[in-house]
């Protein structure tokens, strides 16, 4: 905003996600078989706030490089070029700094890694952002408009008041190239787990945006063309006070537009113990929640402070109240806590088919900087920085039976038995769950639909088949597949058009866990990455919307 004499500067900004490698969470190998051209399974929403910061007077162009390449040539027309990004993008984040260090732009870096290590941008830019940047960031930019100084580093005194948030723009990213889009409800955490970096940057007392803010916001993303939107909190039910405030205008919104949109988010395991909160999210379209578990061993959980999850009833079920109130879930578990030894990983996937969660990750515990685990691995010369898989010296075990263990467990996970299997017993186990979801369906315009599934599903048909093909393996992948279909009686549990979606969904999770490997003689982060901490900027989690 102009506030002196000086005439301002039209100012050209460019901001770059960089790509991520194939992970859990992307799930590139199942993009190219949905119908359309889909690059990204979620639009990156940090890079749509902070065009939505900026006077419309300035030009903002976005490059998510998991949708477009980019071209640095073409980065020399502008004033600023701005690269966020977290921990699993730093080496790619790196290469780009290092194209666009000699053009003439004003280099700057921001997001979750920047938030935590700073020191690791150290002569590859020239400004960095720490932690919220909703008010340095237009401040900066106005004080370069102005030709006036700007400083090197930026860190806001004070939390962003969420309710003085605009609007995303989401017209600046090629929406038709994404499965879902995403908004963001709240910051913070109310609780203390040792490994997670979230506190450290939003704090432990949550701040949410208004019903007006979430409404407006859904109403934009309806109209940008999206049937699906993550609300990315990494807890959001951390105010549970607000969020039921909130719910309510959400769900009028979905009853006046038809409901739109199928909503997925992340919440911690204490959901369970709040009818009341689940009811008012399905009522609200929610379909998937992602759920922090880590470990089944209570002893893990303590040690990393994890308390919610062990207090009351088992959590198995807790699991099961959230699937009877007709919500999926997915899982997130972490190995590699101290009181964690080679038991642990059948520990896990027993844990995991007890529970019947179709999509979990499972990935290593990562040390990252400025949480209370990283301070207190350091203070016992346990860390380490040369192994990108595994940055700290396990207790019980050695890192590469740490590493190794966790290729393993995900392999039997994400066999097509295993897979499928949790999601048919997932649909079955519980008349609550289907006469949920039976509600859900009634209620929304499904004019065209069963055309459009027939179509969708021929797609995805071919296109799957052509993937097994390319890898050698169509007549054995048709009969991994058929077989799970008729085992498993999906037949009565699901459409055939929903059965190839997940057909679709386990390929990834296949090709990522069991094919992968093939052409690596390393395993690490090929197949596992580090637990999580994608998250931290808003990557969705993934939905079975149609489950």
């Amino acid at each position: 905003m102009y506030t002196g004499g000086i005439p301002l500067k039209r100012l050209s900004i460019c901001l770059i996600a960089p790509k991520f490698e194939p992970s859990y969470w992307g799930r590139e190998y199942a993009l190219p078989l949905l119908p359309g051209d889909k690059r990204a399974w979620t639009m990156p929403g940090v890079l749509t706030l902070l065009a939505g910061l900026l006077p419309a007077t300035h030009e903002v162009v976005l490059i998510d490089e998991s949708v477009e390449a980019i071209d640095f040539e073409a980065l020399r027309r502008f004033d600023v070029i701005g690269v966020t990004g977290q921990i699993v993008q730093r080496a790619r984040m790196v290469e780009i700094l290092e194209h666009v260090r000699d053009l003439p732009a004003t280099v700057v870096v921001g997001g979750p890694y920047a938030a935590i290590n700073e020191k690791f941008f150290a002569g590859l830019c020239d400004v960095v952002f720490v932690g919220e940047a909703d008010q340095t960031w237009p401040d900066f930019i106005e004080a370069l408009a102005q030709g006036a100084p700007v400083e090197a580093r930026y860190e806001q005194k004070e939390p962003t008041d969420m309710s003085t948030l605009p609007p995303s723009r989401f017209e600046l990213l090629k929406t038709k190239h994404y499965v879902s889009a995403s908004i963001q409800y709240s910051r913070g955490c109310p609780f203390t787990c040792e490994f997670c970096d979230i506190i450290v940057i939003f704090g432990r007392r949550p701040r949410v945006k208004t019903p007006e803010q979430v409404v407006a916001e859904l109403e934009g993303v309806r109209q940008a063309g999206f049937s699906v939107c993550v609300v990315v909190d990494d807890n959001f039910i951390g105010n549970k006070v607000a969020v039921k405030k909130m719910l309510p205008a959400v769900i009028k919104w979905q009853e006046e537009n038809g409901y739109p949109l199928s909503l997925a988010t992340e919440a911690t395991l204490n959901l369970a113990d709040d009818p009341e909160l689940m009811d008012l999210m399905v009522q609200a379209n929610f379909r998937e929640v992602f759920i922090g578990i880590e470990s089944p061993r209570a002893e893990s959980l303590k040690e990393t402070k994890k308390l919610q999850n062990i207090r009351g009833e088992s959590m198995l079920s807790k699991l099961d109240h959230i699937r009877d109130a007709g919500l999926v879930t997915s899982a997130g578990f972490i190995v590699g806590f101290d009181n964690d030894d080679t038991r642990i990983f059948q520990e896990q996937v027993q844990f995991i088919e007890a529970a019947s969660i179709a999509q979990v990750s499972v990935g290593l515990l990562v040390a990252l900087p400025k949480t209370p685990l990283y301070d207190r691995l350091g203070a016992e010369g346990r860390l380490t920085d040369d192994n990108d898989a595994c940055n700290f010296v396990p207790k019980q075990m050695s890192r590469e039976e740490l590493v190794d263990g966790c290729a393993d467990a995900l392999r039997e996970l994400y066999s097509a038995e295993a897979f499928l299997g949790r999601v048919v017993r997932n649909v079955t186990s519980s008349e609550g769950f289907r006469e949920k979801r039976a509600a859900m369906a009634a209620r929304a315009d499904t004019g065209g639909s069963v055309i459009g599934a027939l179509v969708s599903s021929g797609i995805i048909g071919f296109r799957l088949a052509r993937a097994m093909a390319r890898e050698g393996m169509l007549w054995r992948g048709i009969q991994m597949y058929m077989r799970e279909y008729r085992k498993q009686r999906a037949v009565k549990a699901m459409s055939f058009p929903v059965f190839l979606y997940l057909c679709a969904l386990h390929w990834h999770h296949y090709r990522q866990t069991h094919l992968y490997a093939r052409d690596n003689t390393e395993r690490g982060m090929n197949i596992i990455g580090p637990a999580r901490v994608e998250a931290k900027e808003g990557v969705a989690k993934n939905h079975m919307a149609d489950v």
